[in-house]
């Protein structure tokens, strides 16, 4: 039994042994398949191709692949045993490149995912060929060992075979381009000391005239038609001698003899060794490049010498900027010590000389100017008007660059400082154009506008200065004159409710400059001015009036004192008879009248008393008697009193002369058949609407009594009543003073009233007087004139310059009781008072006196005798308005002729008080 179990194992061992050998001999036979298949391949495509389909039966799979890497878990198939699946991607869980797997189940690996569908098979073998190849296969089946062994044994192979093919390629592109270049190509033997040409493509063929088979095997030089002891020869020899590279230019000849400029690239080729293999050289005709340059550097010259002689600069920098050319101009503008521009240096120095020079200069360094570089300059190709920049030495400079197609940058710079000053001289003007008022325009020779101010605008009713442009300026007036084209003309033309000066002046043009002055409220303002000298004409007539009524008051007030004060002193005298009485009563009636009748001398072209107050009621009872005598025979007069008593402010007799004025003027303004004036009165207070009047103002909220004076008569157009209330203005012709309704006015308004007027013509007309209510105040009481005054014991100075006005006025203190001195010279009395002024009780004065008047004397008094009291007694008394005769100067004014029996208690009053 032992020796069969020997045998048993024996055979079992032979058997394993076969089976091994079995298996190594179909993994040899496997291996040489594959080798054989590879190595009869006609090129590295094929081979790497017949390596895969050969073994990809001999391992049982359906794809045998060479992958390469495209990123992190994927790759790209770069050869495969099937037909039409280079290129595409496989998305692997794996990493396939890092290191040799032989997996039974795809799926436990995790998706796979890609262009190729690997849900079919169950096996994979991959073993990776360095970091940039993988020898793949998948199955349906899982793989044995053997089979991974012979896939390892075959993934250097595939590759290598992997690198020939893409070498293959490059080569193959390689030899296409070269053959294919529009550029000579030529290849000589650098082993041989002869230089020999082994390769010329078919552009070399063209370019020379010369076929392959007549200059394979012989040196290029046969081409060169260049001098052999030029410069550039003399440097191409030594490349080819050294086996150098470099670019030449050289003139050669074609197999037709003809001359073409050869731009020639040498280049060496070294073997694996090291060693010089080979030289290749590209060659192409640049015959038109090197004339055009040749043309290009004679433009150059002219073109150097043209801006050597302008005064503008210009620099040319090449692309790493360094200086190509520079005129003298850019020294003159940036002064750059010792490099001074020169061709060949470089921009950054030389602008950095120029910033150092130019330290101590005045004038401030532009931004541009202190941080230029090439870039910055060149940012000034973006603008196309350049840019203006300040120099240190104060100069202004335009700039301008142009970008050159080598990156190259021209720049300009222009010395602009006259120019901007006399632009700055020209906007000064056009801004003192635009800002005058009067219009200033520019015209064609048809007259169209070419330039307008805005004040012409305006004044010619355009919207804007542009809007009117083309149009003709003559049009836009009514008729007129419209003078002499070419001719200096003036006018004066109206355009709407305006009236315009039109000045114009011919231009060498054709056209002219015309100057527009609105004078419209210059005419007015003249018209006012005549109409204001007028007035104060009438003003100045209205004040020689009032001085000659003043004048001849004085005199006859004056005469009036003599006669009433001569009347009181007789009827003082007890032996007076009593048939005498009724004489001195007639003459002390019409001395009384005599004064009422100065006193409206004085009221002409005086304002009314304003102070005083009276009952409406007593104006208008004795208005018809006063009235109807002077009325026309046909006429009515009818008053419409109010409803209430009513106390008007000021004097009665004021309101009493203004309504028989209006009634009188009324009468005057009826026809011959006659016709009704009536007199309505009301009281009225004013609300916000204030009534329009004709002299005078009204206040809202204050009272007034309205009476308005209605005719029937002829009435009167706008322009004339708007001048009635005018000194002067008469409708009545020579009969017609023309100071009824001014004083009237005047009167009114000094109250604080107003009048309005209404008048149509042929119906009749309606003047309304507004007077104001009185406001009651206490007034301060008066001393009563008492017959009996005793003026016993007192000492007085009476001054006036007419003697019997002085001796009634003394003889009547003198008979109550007074001492009395007279003086008919003020300086006399002045000189009484400043020797003794505690001896005089008062001193009673005219005030209108020809060497000092009333007030010079009450001021001299007032010196030495500040306590004194002083009565002026004057014909001035309702128009006097001295400020030396205020209430503290002065004890009272006293209207002539004088009430003496008034000046009497006047002087006993301020007596007791002194």
């Amino acid at each position: 039994m032992a020796d069969d179990e020997r045998l048993r194992e024996a055979l079992l061992e032979l058997q394993l042994l076969r089976d091994r050998e079995a298996r190594v001999l179909r993994g040899t036979r496997a291996l040489l398949e594959c080798l054989e298949t590879y190595s009869r391949a006609d090129d590295a495509d094929a081979a790497l191709q017949g390596l895969l389909a050969t073994l990809s039966p001999r391992i049982d799979a359906a794809l045998c692949a060479v992958l390469t890497p495209r990123d992190t878990g994927a790759a790209r198939i770069a050869a495969a045993s099937l037909p039409g699946i280079d290129g595409q991607r496989i998305d692997a869980p794996i990493d396939l490149f890092k290191r040799a797997r032989n997996v039974v189940d795809l799926k436990q690996l995790g998706p796979w995912a890609g262009d190729l569908d690997l849900d079919p098979y169950t096996g994979m073998l991959c073993v990776p060929a360095g970091p940039t190849a993988a020898l793949f296969a998948v199955g349906p089946n899982a793989f044995g060992n053997e089979d991974l062994n012979l896939v390892k044994r075959l993934a250097g192979l595939a590759a290598q075979a992997l690198q020939n093919r893409q070498i293959a390629a490059q080569n193959t592109l390689l030899a296409a381009t070269i053959s294919g270049s529009s550029s000579g190509f030529a290849i000589a033997d650098a082993t041989d000391p002869g230089r020999p040409l082994v390769y010329v493509n078919a552009a070399f063929e063209k370019l020379s005239g010369y076929s392959a088979a007549e200059v394979l095997g012989q040196n290029c030089r046969f081409l060169t038609a260049e001098p052999p002891d030029t410069p550039e020869r003399i440097r191409l020899r030594e490349a080819v001698k050294s086996g150098s590279g470099g670019t030449f230019l050289l003139r050669n000849r074609r197999k037709s003899g003809a001359i073409f400029w050869n731009e020639l690239t040498l280049f060496p080729v070294h073997g694996p060794d090291g060693s010089l293999q080979n030289l290749v050289a590209t060659q192409s005709d640049v015959t038109e490049r090197v004339e055009a340059e040749a043309d290009r550097d004679r433009t150059r010259a002219r073109m150097e010498t043209a801006l050597a002689a302008t005064e503008d600069a210009f620099l040319v920098l090449d692309g790493g900027g360094r200086v190509v050319f520079a005129n003298g101009a850019v020294q003159d503008l940036f002064p750059a010590p010792g490099l001074r521009w020169s061709n060949g240096s470089r921009f950054d120095t030389n602008w950095q000389a120029y910033l150092d020079e130019t330290r101590d200069m005045p004038g401030r360094t532009t931004a541009l100017l202190e941080h230029a570089d090439q870039s910055t300059i060149a940012g000034l190709a973006a603008l196309p008007n350049g840019r203006e920049v300040d120099l240190p030495d104060g100069r202004s400079i335009l700039m301008r660059a142009g970008l050159l197609d080598d990156d190259g940058l021209v720049i300009s710079a222009t010395d602009v400082t006259a120019m901007r000053s006399a632009q700055n001289l020209l906007a000064q003007r056009l801004a003192a154009i635009e800002a005058a008022t009067d219009g200033i325009a520019i015209t064609d020779i048809g007259g169209r506008l070419i330039y307008m101010n805005s004040a012409a605008a305006q004044l010619l009713g355009f919207r804007s200065a542009t809007s009117g442009l083309g149009q003709r300026w003559r049009e836009r007036y009514g008729p007129g004159e419209r003078g002499v084209p070419g001719q200096p003309f003036e006018a004066t033309l109206t355009i709407g409710d305006a009236t315009h000066e039109i000045a114009g002046s011919p231009l060498q043009s054709g056209g002219s400059v015309i100057v527009i002055r609105d004078v419209t409220q210059g005419l007015e303002a003249e018209a006012r001015e005549a109409e204001t000298m007028q007035a104060l004409i009438r003003l100045q007539r209205q004040e020689a009036v009032a001085q000659l009524t003043a004048g001849v008051a004085h005199d006859f007030n004056n005469l009036l004192s003599a006669i009433n004060g001569s009347v009181t002193l007789i009827e003082m005298d007890d032996a007076v008879p009593d048939t005498a009485r009724p004489h001195l009563d007639r003459i002390k009636a019409a001395g009384a009248q005599s004064a009422r009748l100065v006193n409206r001398l004085l009221d002409t072209g005086s304002g009314a008393d304003k102070d005083g107050a009276f009952d409406l009621t007593s104006v208008l009872a004795d208005l018809p008697a006063l009235l109807q005598p002077s009325l026309r025979h046909a006429a009515s007069f009818s008053i419409s009193p109010p409803d209430e008593g009513m106390a008007l402010r000021g004097a009665a007799e004021t309101l009493t002369q203004i309504l028989i004025n209006l009634a009188l003027n009324a009468s005057d303004a009826l026809t011959a058949d006659g016709g009704a004036i009536t007199l309505d009165i009301a009281r009225v207070t004013i609300d916000e609407t204030v009534p329009e009047v004709s002299v005078g103002a009204l206040s809202s909220g204050v009272t007034y009594a309205r009476l308005t004076m209605r005719d029937t008569g002829i009435g009167m157009t706008p322009d004339t009543v708007a001048q009635i209330f005018r000194p002067y203005f008469s409708t009545k012709g020579r009969q017609g003073s023309g100071l009824g309704l001014a004083t009237a006015g005047m009167q009114v308004a000094s109250v604080g009233g107003a009048v309005a007027v209404h008048s149509t013509p042929g119906v009749g007309t309606e003047i309304t007087v507004y007077w104001p209510l009185a406001i009651h105040t206490a007034a301060a009481a008066l001393p009563e004139a008492g017959s009996e005054t005793d003026l016993s014991g007192m000492m007085l100075i009476v001054v006036d310059d007419d003697p019997a006005v002085s001796a009634v006025i003394a003889s009547f203190l003198e008979a109550r009781g007074a001492e009395v001195a007279v003086c008919e010279d003020p300086r006399d009395a002045a000189a009484a008072i400043e020797e003794d002024p505690t001896v005089w009780t008062a001193l009673v004065s005219d005030y209108d006196m020809p060497v000092m008047n009333g007030g010079a004397l009450a001021q001299t008094v007032r010196q030495s005798a500040p306590d004194l009291p002083i009565v002026i007694v004057t014909a001035l008394a309702r128009r006097l308005t001295d400020p030396r005769l205020d209430a503290a100067g002065v004890a009272a004014v006293l209207a002539k002729p004088v009430d003496l029996s008034r000046l009497a208690s006047t002087l006993a009053e301020h007596a007791k008080q002194g």
